[in-house]
């Protein structure tokens, strides 16, 4: 193999690892958000109802059926069952549990009610003085939760039970995506520091607990107390993992993270539950988005998102907006795969040249390099430049991985005919088989050395492994990407023998 092609492939195997790496570590149209603003105009203090008939329910549920959302609250420790989106088909509350759940000396109280149009209040007897636990439904994506004692009780607002698996189509993946998130100054994901239970003493202005495509956000308005982070292990079903997903599935997180709030006098807070998009997290301007972050590849994947948005505001299909900017990305980057291309051309043509000089100089590499110059000198080929459009490519490819792996837009997005969820595998395999095809017909067009044939039949035998169980948007991209890498190498070619 020649030198360039070594460069070429350890370049794009470096790719490769980097993406393995990455992902270990790492609008609903027409849809109202509750602006900054908005939340600072609620007064809170006119949510409880005056004259208020109590009603005694001990462990009864109760079904809130509002415009976007519906709550099932249970009696016991006023807490809730379910949380479902409707636009997104998705319950938050993970099965056989409850969040939300008010806490009093240790234990879980039963609560009384009483249901109003706009809120729920839960009432409790404690020493002949009544506790207050009120849901105010004032957000199109949230409520306003709010508890009132006379005087200091310690209570504790138990989320323990964390996030449900929304994506049940790929379990393991969705957990790889659970992280927990606390802002103070400045935003923190704390993931890491949550072995078994992590205590966090500090004042914060939210926290957030979210999975692979939806985060519940809590904003404190001004309760005290300290806070302690859970860690949940998730048991796995080791027959459903995906191993082929880069390693993802084998590794990475497998555990779901919860929170409780230990507060010594009332709390007050502003719950929400939202799909996980950039553009709408950044409109309740409180720094939500930033969970969104890509690191150093985020502002890149947000150019990208917005991209292939505007593409499918035309063509109403993010499987065709990902062709179509396939095909805008091999039209921008054609000068700098027109250079790779013609240099793999020159090597291919000196590398009879350049084995006799090997041969000729194999033990004295002074003398070996010193020809090796002037081969390249006297035919006009750079050994360097065939990587160069790889590198300056990479950081797009990184956050173009990161955009079709995870970006909410392609959640339930279909394609055509069998691509049903452009956000999970091909369930027949027949986009990742059809590129590795398409990358073995590429290699035969640029390879002629015979001993290269082994590496021409097993890196497209490896990529198909590889992305066996990427998301079939991925797929789908790599594999007109490829396509159109042949018809560019072919017009390249033509134009070189000519």
């Amino acid at each position: 193999m020649g030198n360039d092609q070594k460069r070429t492939l350890i370049a794009f195997l470096l790719i490769i690892v980097i993406l393995l790496l990455w992902s270990y570590m790492a609008k609903p149209p027409g849809k109202k958000t509750t602006t900054q603003k908005e939340i600072e105009k609620i007064d809170t203090t006119k949510m409880q109802p005056q004259n208020m008939d109590y009603e005694h329910a001990v462990g009864d549920t109760i079904v809130v059926d509002r415009k976007f959302y519906k709550i099932v609250f249970s009696t016991a420790g006023a807490g809730i069952k379910k949380l479902y989106i409707k636009e997104y088909d998705v319950d938050l509350v993970p099965e056989s549990g409850i969040l939300c759940v008010t806490k009093l000396f240790d234990s879980i109280p039963d609560f009384n009610y009483k249901l109003y149009d706009d809120s729920i209040v839960f009432t409790r007897e404690i020493d002949n003085k009544r506790f207050t636990k009120i849901y105010q439904f004032s957000e199109t994506s949230g409520f306003i939760l709010r508890t009132d004692y006379p005087q200091s009780i310690k209570q504790i607002l138990s989320f323990k039970a964390g996030l449900g698996i929304t994506e049940k189509k790929n379990r393991s993946d969705d957990l790889r995506h659970f992280n927990v998130f606390v802002r103070t100054n400045k935003l923190q994901n704390i993931t890491k520091n949550i072995k078994e239970q992590f205590i966090y003493k500090e004042d914060w202005q939210w926290l957030a607990l979210r999975s692979k495509y939806f985060v519940l956000i809590i904003n404190n308005l001004g309760t005290k107390g300290y806070t302690e982070f859970n860690r949940i292990a998730q048991a796995i079903d080791y027959q459903t993992i995906n191993y082929a997903y880069l390693g993802c599935a084998m590794g990475g997180n497998t555990n779901r993270y919860g929170v409780e709030i230990f507060a010594d006098y009332n709390v007050n807070f502003l719950v929400l539950f939202l799909p996980i998009k950039h553009s709408e997290l950044a409109k309740y301007n409180k720094g939500y988005e930033q969970i969104t972050s890509g690191g150093i590849w985020g502002p890149i994947e947000r150019v990208i998102i917005l991209i292939l948005n505007f593409f499918y505001s035309v063509v109403k299909n993010y499987g065709f907006a990902i062709i179509i900017f396939a095909l805008l990305f091999k039209i921008i980057f054609f000068p700098l795969s027109r250079q790779m291309l013609i240099s793999q051309q020159k090597m291919q043509m000196v590398q009879p040249e350049l084995k006799k000089i090997q041969d000729k100089y194999k033990n004295d590499p002074q003398a070996l390099n010193r020809e090796m110059m002037h081969l390249y000198k006297t035919y006009k080929v750079n050994p360097f430049s065939g990587c160069l459009p790889l590198l300056i490519q990479f950081p797009i490819f990184i956050a173009l991985y990161q955009v079709l792996s995870t970006s909410f837009e392609f959640r339930g997005a279909p394609f055509i005919l069998w691509i049903k969820d452009l956000s999970v595998k091909d369930p027949y395999y027949i986009l990742p088989i059809a590129m590795g095809v398409l990358m073995l017909l590429q290699s035969l067009m640029t390879t002629v050395d015979p001993r290269q044939r082994f590496m021409v039949i097993m890196m497209p035998l490896v990529m198909i492994f590889v992305f066996l169980n990427f998301p079939s948007g991925l797929q789908l991209y790599w594999f007109t990407y490829n396509l159109l890498s042949i018809l560019e190498q072919f017009m390249i070619k033509k134009k070189i023998l000519s």
